[in-house]
């Protein structure tokens, strides 16, 4: 494959321990990255002020995607919101009537942190309520991060936010490699050039990379780096 110029990187799980501990290892390779003029996008279902903060203090470039693909932004600042937040809204509403009390949205969304999406404790059966926002008219989906569930816009992904992402800030995808975990980070394998796996992702989502490491977590994040000579 070409040089690479990018890398899109989730942080739950990809850049930490199982405990969301930042490795920091992996800190130091992505500082040592960007001198050497490699953009490492972070890409997220964490709010903005949360992953807009983590890229600043990790020292990236900047340029986010956060809530699962619903926000692009460049550390706090959004850019573009990609998803309708009354319409997660209006979902939420429905699950909370349908489904009681189980269904418990996280501080962040409750407190007005969230620009596109609804996040929701994982306290309830995710395949009764995919269900019901399937069977409504609501142009939304359930997402199971591996942290929190999310009610997102149906047109929103973090694959699609990429695209847009590279567009605004003119960056080649040809050049770019995406580094993930779990099943929301499919829509971002396809559309990058090359997609790397974590150990400690699932067997559905190591099927859809073209390189699955052999460590997990942060160190599975260094592991990645190296394949790809960097």
């Amino acid at each position: 494959m070409p040089e690479t110029r990018i890398i899109a990187a989730d942080i739950d799980f990809t850049l930490t321990d199982g405990n969301f501990r930042l490795d920091t290892a992996a800190v130091r390779k992505i500082r040592q990255l960007e001198e050497r003029g490699v953009k490492v996008i972070l890409i997220s279902g964490r709010n903005l002020p949360a992953t807009g903060s983590l890229a600043q203090l990790i020292g990236t470039c900047g340029l986010v995607v956060a809530e699962n693909g619903g926000v692009i932004a460049r550390y706090q600042t959004p850019i573009k919101i990609l998803g309708r937040l009354e319409n997660a809204r209006a979902a939420a509403r429905m699950l909370r009537k349908r489904m009681g009390r189980n269904v418990v949205e996280r501080p962040d969304s409750e407190l007005g942190m969230r620009l596109a999406s609804v996040s929701l404790e994982r306290s309830f059966e995710f395949e009764e309520a995919d269900g019901l926002i399937r069977r409504s008219r609501l142009r939304v989906d359930l997402i199971d991060t591996g942290v929190t569930y999310i009610i997102l816009d149906r047109r929103a992904n973090k694959g699609d936010a990429l695209v847009r992402l590279a567009r605004v800030a003119k960056l080649p995808l040809a050049r770019s490699v995406g580094i993930g975990d779990n099943y929301n980070d499919l829509d971002l394998f396809r559309k990058v050039a090359y997609k790397i796996a974590v150990a400690n992702a699932p067997d559905g989502v190591k099927q859809q990379a073209d390189y699955v490491c052999l460590h997990s977590y942060g160190r599975g994040f260094l592991e990645a780096v190296t394949h790809i000579g960097l």
